[in-house]
This record gives structure tokens, C-alpha cells and sequence, in this order.
């Protein structure tokens, strides 16, 4: 068929009495309808926008919140990182405190253990000392005897720190003579030494004495038993008031 054979009137048509009759009424509901469908979704459209304008807003408002939350967490967690360094860098100072504690402990013992052997070193030196510093006066107070019985002298000893002195009077039996005849002596790293002699006696007969000139030129005694009995010979001889 060619297309022109289709060709109409659309208002022939709808001015005919068929239409007017049959079609006309369900057309006019149907384009209602239609048109109320329309209307339907263009509301529905409307609400549908409101609605995602609302819920877009709601969602704008949470990320914000979220974003200031996150910001707060990171500036949290770089706070705590930063707390655990400082922590990290305390435990490590106190770590190393404890092994130089420990290591001045370990000192100090050796220190200790180093005084106190020194202590016994020294305690058992002075023990010695003192026996042989006993041992020594023991054997002065038995010579004191002899020469007191056999010289008629007196001897008389004194203390100090580092030195030990003694001074032996003569002729004690004799009242004129009596404290006037004696000799200072100093003893002192196993030596005596010349401290006085009195009265003084003439260089020819200070000469004769079993004695001699140190470093110092202090007058070492080189046989105590003979000195004593060379002064009590030299007073008795040139010295001695009779």
C-alpha cells in the first residue's frame, strides 16, 4: 500500500461520530491519567530531590564531623607518638643510668674488696710493728735495768708518733752530780741519734764516741752499750766534779 493511502485527518477523526461514540471518553480518562501519572512522578521527582537535598546536607554536616574527627585523631596519634618517643628515650636514659649504676656498684666492690685486703695488709704490718716495737722496749727496759744496777744511771722514756726518745741521767746516786750528767737520744728507723749531751763535752772527746754523721749530719749512735759507755767514762774522767 502507498503511503499516501494512509493519510487522514486526524480532526475528521475525532469529529467523527465513531470517535465521538466510542473512543472519545477513553481517551480523555486515558490522557487524564496519563497526565496524573505525570504529575505523580514529577512529585515524586520533586520529593525524591528535597529528600537527597536533605539527606546531602545531613551527609555534608556528618564529614565535616568525621574530617574535624579525623584531624583530632591524627593530631592524637602524632601526640601519642611523640609521648612514646619521649617514653622510649626515658627508658632508654634510665636503662643506661641502671648499667652505669651497675657499673660504679661493680667498682666501688672492687674498690672494697681492693681497701679491705689493704686494710689486712696494713693490720697485720701494724701488728708486727707493735711486737717488734714491744720486742724493742722489752729489750731497752731489761738494758735499763743492767745499766741502773751496773752504772748507776736512770733512764727515762718517752713516746711519740714516729719517734721514741730517752734520756739517761748519770751518776744518780750522787746528790751533787744528781740530773746534771745526762744525754738526750732520739730513736727512729732502727737508729739512735744524738739529741744533747750535758754538760757539753770538748770536741777532741765528742770525736772519741762510737757515733757518726748521717746525711743530715745528725749524729748516729752505731753501738748504743758502748756510747753509754764511753760519755759516762768521758764524765767521769774530765767532766766529773770530785
Amino acid at each position: 500500500m502507498a503511503i499516501e493511502g494512509l493519510k487522514c485527518n486526524v480532526l475528521d477523526i475525532f469529529q467523527s461520530d465513531i470517535f465521538q461514540n466510542n473512543i472519545k471518553d477513553e481517551w480523555i480518562s486515558s490522557c487524564r491519567e496519563f497526565r496524573l501519572r505525570v504529575d505523580a512522578r514529577i512529585e515524586q521527582k520533586h520529593l525524591y530531590e528535597k529528600d537527597c537535598s536533605k539527606k546531602k546536607f545531613v551527609y555534608t554536616d556528618k564529614i565535616s564531623e568525621l574530617q574535624q574527627e579525623i584531624s583530632t585523631a591524627k593530631s592524637d596519634i602524632d601526640s601519642v607518638i611523640l609521648q612514646q618517643k619521649i617514653t622510649d628515650k626515658k627508658i632508654s636514659n634510665m636503662i643506661k643510668s641502671q648499667e652505669d649504676v651497675k657499673d660504679e656498684l661493680e667498682k666501688a666492690k672492687a674498690r672494697r674488696e681492693a681497701l679491705l685486703l689493704e686494710m689486712v695488709d696494713i693490720q697485720q704490718e701494724v701488728e708486727e710493728r707493735k711486737k717488734k716495737k714491744i720486742s724493742q722496749w722489752d729489750a731497752i727496759k731489761r738494758a735499763c735495768l743492767k745499766y741502773k744496777v751496773h752504772l748507776d744511771i736512770h733512764i727515762n722514756l718517752q713516746e711519740d708518733k714516729n719517734c721514741q726518745f730517752i734520756k739517761i741521767s748519770f751518776f744518780t746516786n750522787n746528790e751533787d752530780a744528781k740530773n746534771k750528767y745526762f744525754v738526750q737520744l732520739s730513736y727512729s728507723d732502727n737508729h739512735w741519734t744524738v739529741e744533747q749531751i750535758e754538760p757539753r763535752i770538748k770536741k777532741e772527746h765528742f770525736n772519741k764516741l762510737s757515733i757518726r754523721k748521717d746525711s743530715s749530719e745528725h749524729s748516729r749512735i752505731s753501738d748504743i752499750t758502748l756510747f753509754l759507755y764511753q760519755v759516762r767514762s768521758i764524765f767521769l774522767k774530765h767532766y766529773m766534779k770530785t
